[in-house]
């Protein structure tokens, strides 16, 4: 593995997209687990949670041939030494990184996975004309901060969030986080931008006599 490792990363260049033609699209599929969200922030108009994002493309440089005596089907290599797709949050206040130490996993394809975890909070437009029966919707608009389409295909993984290790919120129950790919052309540009946007529903709790309450819990 460590052998294989050098070979690997030898002459290897973190800032290049991973192809050996460079006229050739890296098609990068993208999905994104929600583990909890924390706070509702009416005042701040925020919302704060705690994510998985799941990437996935082909990087021509990190692949090996298995009947060339080599025996290992995958390897883990520390993110930070090989190329990553710039995948940020457009509408993001605050990010932290819930992992000291970032790693993805290649395998002799070439396929890598990459799965960050953060806790993020992002800016959310929220109206509570409807308080204490309202729901909130806030997008989450994820997409690459300086490559086009023709440069990285943006793909969505699944047409929801994950939910499947969702920890409820006591004050407010999540309804749906559909997603959806958007496309964008503009004038000036013959390039489609593109970006991948999740719409996380949420109803508030209504306790017993919520209607005695005189105002939103801020």
């Amino acid at each position: 593995e460590r052998s294989l490792t050098t070979q690997l990363l030898e002459d290897y260049c973190v800032s290049g997209r991973p192809v050996k033609d460079d006229g050739t699209t890296v098609d990068v599929k993208f999905g994104v687990t929600l583990q909890y969200i924390e706070d509702v922030d009416i005042v701040k108009q925020s919302l704060t949670g705690y994510y998985w994002l799941n990437l996935k493309w082909t990087d021509e440089y990190l692949s090996w041939d298995n009947t060339d005596g080599q025996v290992l089907k995958d390897i883990r290599l520390r993110a930070e030494d090989i190329w990553l797709p710039d995948i940020e949050l457009y509408n993001m206040l605050k990010r932290e990184d819930l992992r000291t130490r970032d790693t993805v996993v290649v395998t002799s394809d070439g396929s890598v996975t990459w799965i960050p975890s953060y806790r993020i909070t992002s800016l959310c437009t929220m109206d509570t004309t409807s308080y204490p029966f309202d729901e909130q919707t806030c997008e989450l608009k994820f997409g690459s901060w300086v490559y086009d389409g023709l440069k990285m295909n943006l793909t969505l993984t699944d047409d929801s969030m994950d939910l499947g290790t969702y920890v409820s919120n006591s004050d407010w129950d999540l309804v749906s986080a559909a997603g959806k790919r958007n496309t964008v052309v503009y004038e000036c540009c013959p390039e489609p931008y593109l970006d991948i946007g999740f719409n996380i529903k949420l109803k508030r709790r209504t306790p017993i006599g919520g209607l005695s309450t005189p105002s939103p819990s801020l």
